[in-house]
């Protein structure tokens, strides 16, 4: 097969990208700089592990568990169906009881968090996972659930039910993809973490590829 095009759908990570409050904000130094006589350009870059475009593994909510190096890569190479919402509050049981979800399906969400412009102020109200919606992925026995926001549970949730539910399960979390330009339907994909020992999330590149028919 030959490849259509290839779409971002990943964060630009900057030092004014909005993280999640508390969250280290991102910063970049540059150690060695052609321009100052040195013979090339190496740089650093502090910021926390799940900002941008992220991947949570379940140590992220649960002591002891698989840290980010520790995942099947497989949950995030592969297949995955996009499916654009209509949630107004949080996608809810009802919003995704008759989409075509079958076991091993990766799923993209697609709600109105994607309209968010860049640059703006961290928005408290985004679109969440409700926890009756995670528990039915969860018995649909799905591989992994991508977001369009920095994280699939309401930011008023203290106990994070839905990360809780699914990470439990094994089943993995993309989260803040930017799917504005990306319409239903399936597609292959790429997602994948750094491999950071002892590590509870790690920023990833997420690429959806179309291929010519």
């Amino acid at each position: 097969m030959k490849i259509k095009r290839i779409i971002d759908i990943s964060k630009k990570i900057h030092p004014r990208m909005v993280t999640w409050p508390g969250d280290s904000g991102v910063s970049f130094k540059r150690n060695l700089q052609i321009s100052n006589g040195d013979n090339c350009n190496v740089s650093s870059v502090n910021m926390g592990l799940h900002s941008g475009t992220h991947i949570d593994a379940p140590l992220h909510f649960i002591d002891k568990a698989k840290d980010i190096s520790s995942l099947d890569l497989s949950r995030f190479l592969g297949f995955v169906k996009v499916f654009e919402l209509a949630s107004q509050k949080c996608i809810t049981f009802d919003d995704i009881k008759d989409l075509q979800i079958n076991e091993g399906d990766i799923v993209f969400f697609k709600t109105s968090n994607s309209q968010l412009p860049e640059g703006t102020a961290f928005y408290e109200d985004f679109i969440y996972i409700h926890s009756f919606a995670a528990e039915y992925l969860v018995e649909k026995k799905i591989k992994t659930l991508g977001v369009d926001y920095l994280s699939i549970d309401s930011y008023h949730a203290e106990t994070a039910p839905a990360h809780k539910m699914l990470l439990s399960n094994n089943i993995g979390i993309i989260e803040s993809l930017c799917l504005s330009a990306v319409d239903e339907g399936t597609y292959f994909f790429s997602c994948l973490p750094l491999c950071i020992e002892g590590a509870d999330g790690s920023p990833a590149r997420a690429v959806l590829i179309e291929f010519e028919t």
